[in-house]
């Protein structure tokens, strides 16, 4: 995987984040910490973008990653693993959204360790 697949991978994860927080909003259904966990990856895929981790990407990453997946399991403890509001069905899209951007992050998360920037 080269540099354009990284750069697809960075594509992917910000139209998922922003994926995400558009179905919420369409839905009236805009949760904080929903939201900050979608913020921190966006932030994340500029900074890489833009090639400013200087020292340890690979720990700014996965702190990043970490700090997504944090907020996203308060979220899930505090709203719970079914969606009231659609008649307690599971949160299959959340689900499929984390998992995905988990995945995605973790793999460009290894790609950029070396120069601190997508490549």
């Amino acid at each position: 995987m080269g540099t354009t697949s990284s750069k697809m991978i960075g594509i992917c994860l910000i139209l998922i984040q922003m994926a995400d927080m558009f179905i919420h909003a369409a839905a009236d259904q805009l949760e904080f910490i929903r939201v900050a966990a979608n913020v921190i990856i966006l932030l994340w895929m500029a900074v890489l973008l833009f090639g400013h981790f200087n020292s340890a990407p690979l720990i700014s990453s996965l702190g990043a990653i970490g700090s997504y997946l944090l907020l996203t399991v308060v979220f899930l403890i505090r709203e719970g693993f079914t969606n009231p509001t659609q008649g307690g069905s599971p949160r299959s899209i959340l689900f499929a959204l984390v998992l995905s951007t988990i995945v995605l992050s973790i793999v460009l998360a290894f790609k950029s360790n070396k120069k601190g920037a997508i490549q």
